[in-house]
C-alpha cells in the first residue's frame, strides 16, 4: 500500500494563500500615496515569511519541495526574471536548514525573527538587482526604504498567524509536521 504525505501541500497551500493576500493588499495600497515620496504607493513584499514554515518546521524533503514550488509561484507573479525567487527562496531555505537544530524553532518569537531576517534579506538583494533598471536609481532607494518598513511591520503583525493557521491545520489533520505521523487529538 502506497502512503501519500501531503505536509508540503498543506504549506504551499497556506503559501500560495499568503501569496494571494498580498496581492490583494497591495491592490488596495496601490490607491494610497504620499506626498513627500512624489505620489509613488507602497507595496508589501512577505517573501520571508513564505520561506520560515517550512524552513522550521518540514522535515528537509517536505520543506525543500514546498519552497521550491513557492520561488516558482512567487516568480510567476513578479517582475523578476524568472527562477530569481526560486534561488533566493532555496539560499535562505539551505541557510536556515543548518541552523535550525541550534535554536528552538516551535517557539513563535524565533519564527517572528527569522521571518524578519529572512525578508531583510530577500528584499535587499531583491532590490539591489533591480535598482538599476530604474531610470532615476537614487531616488527610488527612498520608495525602497519605505516599502521595506511597511513589509518589516507586516510580517512582525502577520507571522503569528500565518504560523498558527499552518500548526492549527497540521492539529486538525492530526499529523506532526516534522515527521508526518499521527498524533493523538
Amino acid at each position: 500500500m502506497i502512503r501519500t504525505d501531503s505536509r508540503w501541500l498543506i504549506v504551499f497551500g497556506c503559501n500560495l494563500l499568503l501569496l494571494w493576500l498580498v496581492g490583494l493588499a497591495n491592490h488596495y495600497l496601490a490607491y494610497f500615496s504620499f506626498l513627500w515620496l512624489e505620489h509613488c504607493s507602497v507595496s508589501l513584499y512577505l517573501g520571508g515569511l513564505l520561506v520560515t514554515y517550512a524552513s522550521l518546521r518540514l522535515d528537509s524533503r517536505h520543506g525543500w519541495i514546498c519552497t521550491l514550488l513557492t520561488g516558482l509561484a512567487a516568480d510567476s507573479l513578479t517582475a523578476l526574471p524568472f527562477g530569481t525567487s526560486l534561488v533566493l527562496f532555496g539560499l535562505v531555505h539551505a541557510i536556515l536548514l543548518q541552523g535550525r537544530q541550534r535554536f528552538p524553532r516551535e517557539e513563535l518569537v524565533f519564527a517572528i525573527v527569522v521571518a524578519l531576517l529572512a525578508n531583510l534579506f530577500l528584499y535587499v538583494a531583491i532590490s539591489f538587482m533591480l535598482v538599476g533598471h530604474n531610470p532615476r536609481p537614487a531616488g527610488a532607494w527612498a520608495r525602497l526604504f519605505v516599502d521595506l518598513l511597511a513589509s518589516q511591520i507586516a510580517i512582525a503583525v502577520l507571522t503569528c498567524w500565518f504560523m498558527s493557521l499552518q500548526n492549527r491545520i497540521f492539529e486538525f489533520l492530526g499529523q506532526h509536521p516534522e515527521t508526518g505521523r499521527r498524533v493523538a487529538t
